[in-house]
C-alpha cells in the first residue's frame, strides 16, 4: 500500500499527469495510519518482520508499471487495494480486534470523513479518468485486475500463514 501511495504521490512518474493528480489526497490513503499501527504493535513488544520477497516484488511491480507505456493499468491496483480495504478489510479488522487486540481499533481503518462519500468521490474520478479508454485499454485493465488479485491474495495468504 505504501508503494502504491508513493507511486501516486511522486512528481516524477511519467504516467498521465491527470491520473496522478486525480488519485492524490483522496482520503483513502493508508500509509500514515499504517505507520501508526505498526508503531503501536512495536510498543506492545512485538517485533515487526522485514518485508517479504512477495511484498517487495509487488512494490517493484507497481513502480515498474507506473513508468511503462501502459501505466494506466495502475488504476486497477489502486481500485482493488483501496476499495478492498474499505469493504472486507474493515470486517476482518473488527474480528481481529475483538479476538486478539482487546477491541483496539486500528488507525488503518479510521478515515477523515464518511467512507461511503470518499468512495463515491473516488469512483466518480475513476469513471471520468476511464471514460475515454478504448476497448483494448479496458481489456488490458481486466487482465491487470487478475494480476492485482493474485498479488493481493498471495499477500493475504502470507499474512495468515
Amino acid at each position: 500500500m505504501a508503494s502504491l501511495t508513493s507511486v501516486l504521490q511522486s512528481q516524477s512518474i511519467p504516467f498521465t499527469n491527470k491520473t496522478n493528480v486525480e488519485l492524490r489526497n483522496t482520503g483513502l490513503e493508508r500509509s500514515e495510519r499504517l505507520a501508526k499501527d505498526l508503531e503501536w504493535i512495536k510498543d506492545q513488544g512485538h517485533v515487526l518482520p522485514e518485508p517479504s520477497d512477495l511484498g517487495v516484488n509487488y512494490a517493484n511491480y507497481l513502480k515498474e508499471l507506473s513508468i511503462v507505456k501502459d501505466s494506466h493499468l495502475i488504476l486497477c491496483h489502486f481500485y482493488n487495494l483501496y476499495f478492498g480495504h474499505t469493504a472486507g478489510g474493515r470486517i476482518m479488522a473488527k474480528k481481529l480486534s475483538e479476538k486478539i487486540m482487546n477491541n483496539k481499533e486500528l488507525e488503518f481503518y479510521k478515515w477523515d470523513g464518511e467512507v461511503s462519500q470518499l468512495l463515491q468521490n473516488v469512483t466518480d474520478k475513476l469513471n471520468k479518468l476511464t471514460e475515454s479508454w478504448t476497448r483494448e485499454e479496458k481489456n488490458q485493465c481486466l487482465g491487470e485486475t487478475e494480476i492485482s488479485f493474485k498479488y493481493y491474495g498471495d499477500i493475504i495468504s502470507l499474512i495468515l500463514s
